[in-house]
């Protein structure tokens, strides 16, 4: 009997824990996604490759950002890490092609896109002259 309290507690344990990490990476997505992603200047930007990184618990990602004659030009995912909603991925393409991280996110993918976003933001705004 005893045994099965201990295995009921340590499930609820789990549980809660789980729970209690997922609303926080949740509160931490909200937060990335109020950010104006369209707030540097690309075409401002000097001629470079800038790197940036974003996380929101469970999710991270580091990315370089290569910028030629005002345009991003390529952004490379150095690091992802994810849980569920992989594809994020091709929001990359998208940011290219938009020659700004102000795209929508890949349905299925929304914090992973969120996240990688951020980093593209945070390397494009290590590009400014202070």
């Amino acid at each position: 009997m005893r045994v099965k309290h201990l295995v009921i507690g340590l499930v609820i344990l789990v549980l809660l824990a789980g729970f209690v990490l997922f609303f926080m990476m949740g509160q931490k997505i909200n937060e990335l996604e109020k950010q104006d992603f369209a707030q540097v200047d690309i075409a401002g930007l000097p001629d470079g490759s800038y790197q940036g990184k974003a996380a929101a618990l469970l999710v991270t990602a580091q990315v370089e950002v290569v910028v030629q004659e005002g345009r991003i030009r390529q952004v490379k995912l150095l690091e992802h890490r994810h849980g569920p909603g992989y594809g994020a991925e091709k929001i990359l393409d998208s940011i290219v092609e938009a020659n700004s991280p102000d795209v929508d996110c890949v349905t299925g993918a929304t914090a992973s896109s969120t996240v990688v976003k951020s980093a593209v933001l945070d390397a494009l705004k290590s590009g400014l002259t202070p």
